[in-house]
């Protein structure tokens, strides 16, 4: 009997954490993930960009959390929260 294979749960340029580690996913195998935390132009390497990749191993990928909706969740808290602090001041006269 065979095995169905279930949906690889990253997508290349997904933005994740891995202990300490954050980055976005890279590449994506069956057996592992690579996380770009480094990723700078450099005019000495042949594709014009240095990047180093931590290297996650399927058995680990429980320990791989999503940064998307953390980034999403402080965009949205940082808009309500600056309203909120200035209490819609500097919108007062600015028809004028």
């Amino acid at each position: 009997m065979s095995q169905k294979k279930q949906a690889k749960p990253f997508e290349h340029g997904m933005m994740v954490q891995y202990h300490h580690t954050q980055g976005w996913v890279n590449f994506i195998c069956d057996d592992y993930i690579t996380i770009c935390f480094i990723d700078r132009p450099d005019k000495h390497k042949r594709n014009g960009r240095y990047q180093a990749n931590l290297v996650v191993f399927r058995e680990y990928w429980n320990e791989v959390c999503s940064r998307v909706d953390e980034e999403q969740e402080e965009e949205s808290s940082e808009t309500t929260s600056y309203f909120l602090q200035s209490r819609g001041c500097d919108y007062v006269g600015a028809a004028h």
